[in-house]
């Protein structure tokens, strides 16, 4: 309705110049009246003068208007008496991109509020390392003021600089700062994404000293009560065992005589007592062997030549059991590990597969590798008898068997070793199937 009341009018000015040019003519051809030829010339040219100003006025409204909304400038207002007119449009609009102005305006204040009030420190920089964004939780957590570039950040904490150079983007890596003499353990996350067409790195800083130290309480507890549960399975028999072996022997030197049976008990107690301490010996070993593992040497490696050269260690059991095993890669991409350690967990996985294997009617063991959401995924399947539903999460825990002669060191000692590969390792037994998950 608008356009069509705009475009009346200015068929009307067309209309009532054609009108006076008709009349122009006539005069000046037909009626040769010179004053009549005069007064239609006037009206002439006042016609193309006000059609000119008509047009000229529409233009330069329609202009500014265009620029106040380019420029969010939404406090003009055109005159309008007829709703139908088109600057009545042009304030609808104005009032409709002011609303949205607003509305965007809020929501930015909003997360502004969020973003400096959350309990993660948050930098937000450019590929030139200036920042674009940062929380108030940085200045707090860093005990930085004003910073205009990662540099800043770099230059009091240079161990950040090899850890930003080195990050994997999503994977969260834990480090420690000493802050005004405070040591500080962080949760250090970076992502990268673009914005009309910038590239952007998010950075997130997360104390995690009071997770942290709560953890390690309950690891603490955790750890001394199977400690406290092997040392006396061994020290308890061998103190009454010994005690009785000393009881004996007295009771023998005060007869000035052995008897052959009290020999023979004295020998078979000394040989339980030797036994025992043997397996204590070997416990704390096993858990020297726990605590004392090194940082990864990582080095980039292809997936399926790594689960292959595993599966050559067992080729007698695999033959000797006959075992149909299979190794599947759907994907290129080389793995960014530590090749003796993830070995290591590989040789654990597929020794109990194996083991498992043992009295199963057509065994099969398949290792995979894939990409899933963008990080490796090795699995080790087995068709197996499986882990019972109340064992399954226990056997991730130091000493926890479900062997008679087991340890229960290697899949412990397998998940610490994903762990230093910031990843994670994770089984599921279901009817003959077991499967065990390691995510890089």
């Amino acid at each position: 309705m608008e356009y069509k009341n705009y475009k009346l009018k200015f068929i009307l000015r067309i209309m009532i110049l054609v009108l006076g040019l008709t009349a122009l003519v006539y005069s000046f051809v037909v009626l040769k009246s010179f004053m009549r030829t005069l007064f239609s010339s006037v009206f002439c040219i006042l016609s193309i003068i006000e059609l000119f100003q008509y047009l000229n006025k529409m233009h330069k409204d329609f202009k500014y208007f265009i620029q106040a909304l380019i420029y969010e400038d939404f406090s003009n207002h055109y005159k309008s008496e007829d709703s139908k007119n088109v600057y009545n449009l042009f304030n609808q609009l104005n009032s409709k991109y002011q609303k949205i102005a607003f509305d965007k305006e809020v929501q930015y204040a909003l997360i502004q509020t969020i973003i400096q009030n959350i309990s993660i420190g948050i930098i937000v920089s450019d590929k030139n390392n200036n920042i674009e964004l940062i929380n108030n939780k940085i200045n707090r957590l860093l005990k930085c003021n004003k910073l205009k570039s990662l540099n800043d950040l770099i230059i009091k904490y240079p161990i950040l600089k090899d850890r930003f150079k080195n990050a994997i983007p999503g994977k969260p890596e834990l480090i420690e700062l000493q802050v005004e003499g405070e040591l500080l353990k962080l949760s250090v996350n970076i992502s990268k994404f673009k914005i009309e067409g910038k590239s952007l790195d998010l950075i997130s800083f997360q104390d995690i000293n009071v997770e942290l130290d709560e953890q390690e309480l309950l690891a603490w507890q955790k750890l001394i009560r199977v400690l406290t549960h092997e040392i006396m399975n061994s020290v308890t028999p061998i103190s009454s065992l010994s005690s009785s072996l000393n009881k004996l022997l007295s009771n023998s030197i005060l007869d000035n005589r052995i008897e052959q049976k009290n020999l023979d008990y004295l020998v078979n107690g000394l040989n339980a007592v030797q036994e025992r301490s043997e397996g204590l010996i070997k416990f704390t070993e096993s858990y020297k062997k726990l605590t004392q593992l090194k940082h990864p040497d990582y080095r980039k490696i292809s997936a399926k030549p790594l689960l292959e050269g595993v599966l050559v260690l067992f080729k007698s059991e695999i033959e000797k059991y006959s075992i149909n095993t299979e190794v599947s890669c759907t994907c290129d991409s080389d793995l960014y590990v530590d090749k003796l350690m993830i070995e290591q967990v590989l040789i654990n996985l597929v020794k109990n597969s194996i083991e498992e294997l043992i009295d199963t009617k057509k065994p099969i063991l398949k290792l995979n590798y894939y990409i899933e959401n963008e990080r490796g995924v090795i699995q080790v399947k087995d068709n197996g008898p499986g882990i019972s539903e109340d064992k399954i999460d226990k056997i991730f825990i130091p000493f926890f068997t479900t062997k008679e002669e087991g340890s229960g060191i290697g899949l412990s000692f397998a998940r610490q070793i994903m762990r230093l590969h910031r990843g994670n390792i994770s089984a599921k037994s279901i009817a003959e199937e077991t499967i065990f998950t390691l995510k890089f």
